[in-house]
């Protein structure tokens, strides 16, 4: 009758377990859709800053590429540099002046620029 027992047990057990282990995974599976259905802000924001910096940058760095203009990608120059570059121009960078790019586009722009690491 022993034998029986550890027989009924293990069956009695093992069901339990399985139910614990899906419930876990539906949890896991859960929080991850969660996580990749929300968006990180900065991400979200460095969306906001494409359009300007395509408009008043694009032409010579294309997605901060190299074109005419050097690429910018990991150039982590800080805000402060960045914005003296471009509002007072280089040998071969003109000027942009807040005409052309206004202060707050301007900030749209950093915050695209900090998303490809051209500012920190």
């Amino acid at each position: 009758m022993e034998v029986e027992r550890l027989t009924v047990q293990t069956t009695t057990r093992s069901p339990r377990r399985w139910i614990l282990l899906a419930s876990a995974l539906g949890s896991m599976s859960l929080v991850v859709a969660l996580m990749a259905a929300t968006a990180p802000p900065v991400q979200a924001q460095a969306a906001v800053g494409v359009p300007q910096f395509n408009r008043a940058c694009g032409r010579c760095h294309p997605n901060g590429d190299e074109d005419t203009g050097p690429d910018l990608h990991n150039k982590n120059l800080s805000v402060e540099a960045m914005t003296k570059v471009i509002r007072q121009g280089t040998k071969r960078m003109r000027p942009i002046a807040p005409t052309k790019l206004t202060d707050a586009d301007l900030a749209r722009v950093m915050t695209f620029l900090r998303s490809i690491h051209a500012v920190r």
